[in-house]
């Protein structure tokens, strides 16, 4: 809902005490034929029916029914067999929502494709192909495999970011549904763009190769893996390297700088390219530019960049930022060190998701890339988010969730429409939800005990504090020194307060989704934004990453439910 007499309608709301009532659906669906829907695979609905079903007030009938409203909703905003609206959308062409004004976000983005084009590709490989429909299986391949062609269209347009030849126009953000360049002002240009955008292409060409499959496209000059990798992912491997140290707007599309964001998924980017490089028996010059990359890339993210404050601090009170970037992850240090941000941003953890499966314990490039899940900078990080938004938003006061609204960063003054005050994202809630999901599902599925140290005491203190003192004598917890003298606690697998603390943090993520079903409206839709006061939406509707967010963080509970 967009908002007239913002201020007189605030107090209105919050005066009468209005607020829960209108934002709490009250009807719900018949238990059974939820059962029987959760039981189907997504694609033996009808998709291009809307859900007219009002949604269930019940949380775990609400998350059924959400997911299919998610995954529907994406669909509609992707030009292909399932689009309902928006007919006029070539093929694979992913627009950001369906809002063409106040704002206009009716174009398709690099970056926005590209998550939801890879969240596709994921829910495809995670479903048993006999349970998929065949039509609906090949009307979503069709839509993979058009982006990917679209592709390489774009690759090859020069636009305001540069030209072509020097490979300078893959930096550029977005473009026009029909293919064509944007040439007016923007911030320009955006360097995760091509990192995104190949990790969703090679996350393809993986589930075409483990599947023994080729792609199906009519143009014969597309018709086998090794031309999309040589033909479409290796110049977008190139342009990481060439200016992977090379300032560029973030994702936010507001600042200029370096960011860990654009950094981690150039990183992630260039890390999967030289498997495919030695796959495809790529030439020893690239595997090595690939090779020096990866080094010099990772060595500047870990010790150079500022993401990471590795020196000491002399104890002075004006080293406090110093101190605190120790604690968490800087996401664009240009702004940290001028004192003009924190350095907190829900863009740090969207790097981490964006980056790591999570899917397979025994996957060794997850588990060797740097800034996983358990990470003690990202739970702190998200930790502190929670910190500072908990008190920043008036919404977080009225209900009695674990979880919180959550939005991009501290000092945001974007609303949706303009600039005066930030508010919560459902990008941003979905995503803590996720990160905690995802967290507790590496911890079981690789049988992991639970390490709290100095560097994510922050994060598990909350979970902790309510410990016994008789489950501490009994030895359940085990004290050791960390190799730096600094205090360890180790919770292994079979102890009592291993499950309980899973279990806590699993209802803890719970609490974020709970936020998203109290916001979102009826059929399920969701904009950009939710009014921190009131809690209505606002900003662009129907946007496809909300619906992404929400899908993909729905996904990871369950999965993460099946191995509790």
């Amino acid at each position: 809902m967009r908002l007239l007499s913002f201020n007189l309608f605030i107090i209105f709301i919050i005066n009468l005490g209005y607020v829960n009532s209108f934002l709490i659906p009250t009807k719900g669906l018949n238990l059974f034929h939820l059962q029987q829907q959760q039981q189907q695979s997504i694609f033996s609905t009808n998709l291009k029916q809307a859900l007219t079903t009002p949604p269930p007030n019940s949380f775990y009938d609400w998350l059924v029914f959400q997911k299919q409203v998610c995954l529907k909703s994406i669909l509609n905003n992707i030009g292909g067999d399932f689009t309902i609206d928006n007919k006029d959308l070539l093929p694979g062409v992913v627009i950001a929502s369906p809002s063409t004004s106040n704002p206009d976000y009716y174009y398709q983005w690099t970056r926005d494709s590209a998550i939801i084009i890879n969240i596709l590709i994921d829910h495809l490989s995670q479903t048993p192909l006999h349970l998929i429909n065949k039509n609906s299986t090949s009307s979503l391949v069709h839509i993979i495999e058009s982006y990917i062609f679209n592709t390489q269209i774009l690759q090859q347009l020069p636009n305001l970011s540069g030209n072509v030849d020097n490979l300078e126009n893959l930096g550029e953000p977005k473009f026009h549904v029909n293919l064509t360049a944007f040439n007016e002002s923007w911030g320009r240009p955006q360097r995760d763009g091509p990192g995104l955008r190949s990790i969703a292409i090679m996350n393809y060409l993986s589930l075409l190769n483990n599947t023994q499959h080729q792609p199906s496209f009519s143009n014969l000059t597309m018709n086998n893996t090794s031309k999309i990798y040589h033909d479409i992912i290796k110049p977008d491997l190139k342009y990481s390297i060439e200016f992977w140290q090379f300032e560029g707007f973030d994702l936010w599309e507001e600042i200029k700088g370096i960011h860990f964001f654009t950094s981690l998924v150039q990183l992630k980017s260039l890390t999967m390219g030289l498997k495919f490089a030695q796959f495809y028996n790529d030439s020893f010059e690239f595997r090595l530019d690939i090779m020096n990359s990866i080094e010099l890339l990772t060595k500047y993210i870990e010790l150079e960049s500022g993401f990471i404050n590795n020196e000491d601090s002399d104890g002075d009170e004006d080293n406090e930022q110093q101190l605190l970037s120790k604690s968490y992850i800087i996401s664009s240090p240009k702004l940290f060190y001028t004192k003009s941000r924190s350095g907190l941003d829900i863009a740090s953890i969207l790097a981490v998701l964006y980056t790591h499966n999570n899917n397979n314990a025994n996957d060794d490039d997850d588990n060797d890339f740097p800034f996983d899940v358990d990470n003690g900078l990202v739970l702190t990080t998200l930790r502190y988010l929670i910190q500072d938004m908990t008190l920043r938003y008036p919404i977080n006061f009225q209900d009695n969730f674990q979880g919180v609204a959550l939005g991009r960063y501290p000092e945001d003054i974007y609303d949706g429409y303009g600039k005066s005050e930030g508010n919560p994202w459902f990008i941003s809630t979905a995503t803590a939800s996720e990160l905690i999901y995802r967290l507790i599902y590496k911890l079981k599925s690789n049988n992991q005990a639970i390490i709290i140290d100095q560097k994510n005491i922050e994060f598990y203190k909350e979970f902790i504090h309510s410990v016994s003192a008789t489950e501490i004598s009994n030895n359940e917890l085990k004290f050791e020194a960390h190799i730096n003298g600094h205090p360890m606690m180790i919770i292994n697998k079979d102890d009592k307060l291993y499950d309980e603390l899973i279990n806590k943090l699993f209802h803890y993520a719970d609490g974020f989704l709970k936020v998203v079903q109290k916001h979102v409206d009826n059929n399920g839709d969701m904009n950009e934004q939710f009014n921190k006061y009131i809690g209505f939406m606002q900003g662009a509707e129907k946007l496809t990453w909300s619906y992404g967010a929400v899908f993909t963080a729905i996904n990871w509970r369950n999965k993460t439910l099946s191995i509790l």
